[in-house]
């Protein structure tokens, strides 16, 4: 008897041990850090790329997230860096950029279940990976219509962009938002082939200052500083010329003639993914950002801005793109693309 109740009892504390064990091991596994890899291009001070590095930085200490951010310095790195991400287990891999797509792609095909995919300003074709774009002609018109208010009586608007064959939503969205000011306006374009060429963008602001634009949209990423740097000395020869920056706000008191920016703001992107993917509330497949998300917006309508030109940006300017924004959120004001190849000019 005294031997069935010793072993009864042995029994007993192994049951025990196994169940402290088993709760310890599944406290553990649900207290895990996650792990984050945001693979992108060369950050430096790309405005684009500066605002997600910041977002991961900035929400780590209230997530208590272990991240790493992967650079690309050229097209080679992108295939080893998503190999590397996923072979070193993170939980999350954002890629950022149109080159990501391919990428993630194959990725979420050869280990579907190895971590959460997710792809910003791309679409991975994919309704495994999360891709998010952004309605870019929304800010792009509100864009337009500051650009019409700010100077009504202009016969032509001047605009450089990147490429000719990719952009159309920037084009189309600030040449529409303009003429719903200035009906009768025409417009000049430019294209730099090249997101950091400075000298040919200041030589193509030049040019359009001297065709008679005093107002160029500038479209052209890191080339944008060849345009302002030709502003402020149009500015002191007395013949100016007033532009705006792209991705992040660009105003500053040192140089007044660049008058707004837009934004997209994808350190809101970047927030609302983490955010979501740490709920479990991410969704897959493609999704489209806007005005309404606060995604994408412009420097003092939606968003502050570091100086505002009050000369230029009258109250009355403001308001009057404000009202537009209010007309796109509210779906008073729907904006369809037309394409290129039927748009007239």
């Amino acid at each position: 008897m005294k031997k069935a109740i010793a072993i009864l009892l042995a029994a007993l504390m192994l049951l025990s041990v196994l169940s402290a064990c088993g709760a310890e091991t599944k406290t553990d596994v649900s207290a895990k850090q996650k792990r984050i890899a945001v693979i992108c291009g060369t950050v430096g001070t790309n405005l684009f790329l500066t605002q997600i590095v910041d977002e991961v930085k900035s929400l780590q200490s209230s997530y208590n997230y272990d991240y790493s951010i992967i650079e690309c310095s050229d097209a080679d790195e992108w295939q080893t860096n998503y190999e590397s991400a996923v072979m070193e287990n993170y939980d999350l891999i954002v890629g950022v950029g149109w080159e990501s797509a391919e990428y993630a792609n194959n990725a979420q095909l050869e280990h579907p279940d190895a971590a959460t995919y997710v792809v910003i300003d791309t679409d991975a074709g994919n309704e495994n990976v999360t891709s998010i774009t952004y309605n870019e002609e929304q800010a792009a018109y509100i864009m337009g219509v500051m650009a019409g208010a700010a100077f009504p009586k202009e016969k032509q608007y001047g605009f450089i962009d990147v490429f000719e064959n990719s952009g159309w939503e920037y084009r189309w969205g600030f040449m529409e938002g303009v003429k719903s000011v200035n009906p009768g306006a025409k417009f000049l374009f430019n294209y730099t082939n090249n997101y950091s060429d400075t000298s040919l963008a200041y030589e193509y602001a030049n040019q359009q200052q001297a065709a008679g634009c005093t107002y160029i949209f500038g479209c052209a990423a890191a080339s944008n500083e060849g345009i302002f740097q030709a502003a402020l000395e149009l500015a002191k020869a007395g013949k100016p010329i007033y532009s705006v920056g792209q991705d992040a706000d660009a105003t500053t008191p040192d140089n007044p003639y660049i008058l707004s920016s837009q934004l997209k703001n994808t350190g809101v992107t970047m927030g609302w993914v983490i955010e979501n993917f740490l709920a479990g509330t991410l969704p897959k497949g493609l999704i489209e950002q806007d005005l309404a998300d606060g995604a994408v917006g412009a420097t003092h309508i939606t968003n502050k801005g570091k100086y505002l030109n009050e000369e230029i940006l009258t109250p009355e300017v403001i308001e009057q793109c404000k009202q537009a924004v209010d007309d796109i959120v509210s779906g008073k004001l729907v904006l369809k693309i037309t394409p290129e190849s039927e748009y007239d000019y």
